[in-house]
């Protein structure tokens, strides 16, 4: 698995406006000061468990747009995720990490790739297809996402909550690859699993 694969992982994984309706903000909190503590467990690695860390630094503007900064770190280094989120749903555009880090973590995706696309109903569907840019090569990518239940009910150290669960098909290089995300209303990403790892919430702040 790639680094970046597994940053959209982890990850997949803005400014407030009374546009937007609590619905769709509260599953993607991105008030800066939040913080949420994941254990992730390496399955691929005789189930090695690691704590990372995610908090929301200020805004900050990147490609003349205003972006909420998504950090993330553990014990590889830290991750910057450039985050807008409009009426649309929720978008990386950029990702830069630590020297720790291989250079396929600093990468920019054209276009955005979405993590979530609003509104969150039941058997909602959207693809998206694009290039990412790491250096001077660009990587083609296809993703398909589908929302399989808006209520289903998880289990993780941090409680138990009622979650939008999303299933994430990517295909990269002729690589694919199958996701799943929960997501729960007022707190965010409660859990991420993939072939070869585990997320789960440990504790979070939400501001």
């Amino acid at each position: 698995m790639t680094v970046i694969k597994c940053l959209l992982t982890l990850a997949l994984l803005a400014l407030s406006s009374a546009a937007w309706t609590a619905e769709k903000s509260d599953y993607y909190p991105l008030s800066p000061g939040s913080q949420w503590v994941y254990e992730i467990t390496d399955l691929e690695n005789k189930n090695a468990v690691f704590e990372q860390t995610a908090t929301i630094d200020p805004p900050e503007t990147y490609d003349q747009v205003i972006c909420s900064i998504l950090k993330q770190k553990d014990k590889r280094g830290t991750v910057r995720a450039y985050v807008l989120r409009n009426e649309k749903g929720v978008f990386w555009k950029k990702i830069a990490a630590s020297k720790s880090f291989t250079p396929e973590a600093n990468s920019v995706f054209t276009p955005a790739i979405p993590i979530m696309m609003f509104p969150l109903a039941k058997d909602a569907k959207w693809d998206w297809e694009g290039k990412l840019k790491i250096a001077w090569i660009n990587k083609n990518i296809k993703m398909h996402c589908e929302i399989l239940s808006t209520d289903e009910e998880i289990t993780v150290p941090a409680g138990t909550f009622k979650c939008v669960k999303i299933y994430i098909h990517q295909v990269r290089d002729n690589e694919p690859s199958d996701e799943y995300g929960w997501y729960a209303p007022g707190i965010g990403q409660i859990k991420y699993e993939t072939k070869k790892t585990l997320k789960v919430l440990k504790s979070y702040n939400i501001k």
